[in-house]
């Protein structure tokens, strides 16, 4: 992934889509961290792992994903 890349926030039927992009990428501790900042004013950040992990057992879409890994 690289600055700038799109990324969508699932988090349940009930709550609207939050849509954000990275603006930060660190690797000071090994693992690659990312910050994304949201169309909302707030930021998040997360593992690079966390970003496109495959839905929950019972298929939920729950998570963070790429815009075209969700668009998909």
């Amino acid at each position: 992934m690289k600055l700038g890349t799109k990324i969508i926030g699932d988090f349940g039927a009930m709550i609207p889509l939050w849509e954000g992009e990275i603006v930060t990428i660190d690797t000071t501790y090994g693992e690659a961290d990312i910050k994304i900042n949201w169309d909302n004013g707030s930021h998040r950040w997360l593992s690079l792992n966390a970003i496109n992990s495959a839905p929950t057992a019972n298929g939920s879409p729950i998570g963070y994903y790429t815009e075209e890994a969700y668009y998909e």
